[in-house]
């Protein structure tokens, strides 16, 4: 039998959302799928379900690129920290404290928040797979909320006076077994799908970083990597490694990158590669500014995303005005200090149509779902969220571009679908999810807080010289035959 809803008399953005093409239309999804956008639909079923879109904006759902779902429970507590802080407290304290019901609720808890805020896509990098179980209650989450989703094992191992995998092969093979007993098949169009979340490069051995690579090459799994996002005593030319050593390729995500040379961005380009930024921690953390427009130009598919909500919210439009104000204002600062200052400033380089599409047709494409997700067209996947202009800080509407970016909020998501599937109606989640989400994550920091306590607490003291130990392990993992050079040193 066939499920028909019709969303009716909105204002929508039809095709790729950087044209900025807006049209009052009726919006028609059979089975999940877009079947017409056109005005006034008629002669629909009688059983098929209408959604009023009158006076909002039906838009794509937003497209997040990357994302540690496993932080949620943890909300707020990296407010303070910079990415030294972060490697010691999260990578190797509160990472092994981690349940699997622990996972199951912070995932849950997570990717419900993103649904609020009109997310309909996302991936979780799921670097807290200290047992199979972990996984598994990794992706039986995500299954649960309904939201889409590219869930990546995590390889980085957590550390553990007893670790559950007695070497680095166990956790490649339980790889394979959840890629046999959960995703035998091969459906781009799948609401979960697995993918794999490497370790660190230069965090481990050479050999292991080219074995993990190699093996999302052989299952046919796309691959994310933390590439190419420290600077100084640790910096090294990772892409160029990888190049060198012929693991580039497409059905890769690189998240932050901000280090990268132009050399190295265009390797990714010829790669056919993909890149996700995510300006609110990149800013906070002291990674550098944001390189997805760098990347765009050099014709990399290049996404944003939230990162960690033990951060900051899941809310693109944070995303979108983050990324717009970081990359203009680089670009003013250069014309600031030329020879010319304020009379060499030129428009902004970057509009609100430009990180609309990185927050949806471009997240997609970083994701390998452009042919399915991202933007309003017939035979894509009816993800779709309708956004409310009635707000006082939305009206009047002089450009709707404008408005949809720099006046509007994740509280003016109206109603979100998922393949079809309404996930929030009249501004509120649909069944239990809200209240369900809740209890989860509420549960789950009252059974960690005090494991957490028992680790040394929400920062534990670091070590004197952390940095340069981290520098030392970079430069012995490194390939045998990689020349150790930096911009700022030897790594």
């Amino acid at each position: 039998m066939t499920s028909t809803t019709l969303i009716r008399g909105g204002t929508v953005l039809v095709g790729a959302p950087r044209d900025g093409r807006m049209l009052r239309a009726d919006v028609l999804i059979e089975n999940g799928t877009i079947t017409r956008i056109t005005p006034e639909i008629s002669g629909t079923p009688e059983t098929a379900r209408v959604v009023d879109a009158a006076g909002t904006y039906v838009l794509p759902g937003f497209v997040d690129t990357h994302h540690h779902l496993w932080e949620t429970v943890l909300r707020g507590m990296t407010a303070e920290w910079n990415i030294l802080d972060f490697a010691w407290g999260m990578r190797f304290h509160h990472a092994g404290a981690q349940q699997p019901e622990d996972v199951y609720a912070s995932t849950y808890a997570g990717a419900v928040a993103a649904l609020d805020a009109g997310i309909t896509t996302t991936i979780d990098f799921a670097h807290v797979v200290n047992t199979p179980d972990h996984a598994r209650e990794g992706v039986r989450a995500v299954t649960d909320v309904g939201i889409r989703t590219l869930w990546c094992y995590g390889m980085t191992e957590a550390p553990s006076p007893t670790p559950h995998f007695a070497s680095h092969g166990d956790r490649l093979g339980d790889l394979r077994a959840l890629r046999t007993e959960r995703f035998a098949a091969d459906d781009a169009r799948a609401l979960v799908r697995l993918g794999v979340a490497v370790n660190d490069i230069g965090g481990v051995p050479w050999d292991v970083t080219r074995t993990e690579f190699l093996l999302a090459r052989e299952l046919g799994l796309t691959a994310t990597a933390h590439t190419d996002s420290r600077w100084g005593a640790v910096r090294a030319p990772e892409i160029e490694w990888l190049h060198r050593d012929g693991l580039l390729g497409p059905g890769q995500i690189h998240a932050h990158v901000n280090a990268a040379s132009d050399t190295e961005l265009k390797l990714l380009a010829d790669s056919g590669a993909g890149v996700s930024s995510t300006p609110e921690t990149e800013l906070q953390m002291g990674l550098g500014l944001p390189v997805f427009a760098r990347a765009a130009e050099l014709g990399i598919p290049s996404g944003l995303g939230t990162d960690i909500q033990a951060n900051n919210s899941a809310d693109p439009f944070v995303w979108m005005r983050l990324a717009l104000h970081a990359e203009n204002a680089h670009r003013h600062q250069a014309a600031l200090e030329s020879p010319y200052g304020t009379g060499a400033l030129g428009s902004p380089h970057l509009g609100p149509c430009d990180v609309l599409h990185h927050a949806t047709l471009g997240g997609a494409e970083v994701l390998g779902l452009g042919s399915v997700t991202g933007s309003l067209e017939p035979g894509k996947a009816a993800d779709i969220v309708l956004l409310r202009t009635d707000g006082v800080h939305q009206r009047p509407v002089v450009d709707p571009m404008a408005t949809i970016v720099m006046q509007s909020r994740a509280s003016d998501i109206d109603t979100v679908l998922v393949g079809g599937e309404i996930v929030k109606k009249r501004g509120r989640l649909t069944g239990e999810r809200s209240a369900r989400a809740v209890l989860e994550v509420e549960s789950a920091w009252e059974r960690l807080e005090p494991r957490i306590e028992a680790r040394g607490g929400c920062l534990p003291e670091r070590p004197e010289g952390l940095l340069q130990q981290m520098a030392q392990a970079a430069e012995a993992n490194a390939p045998a035959w990689a020349a150790q050079t930096t911009e700022g040193g030897a790594a």
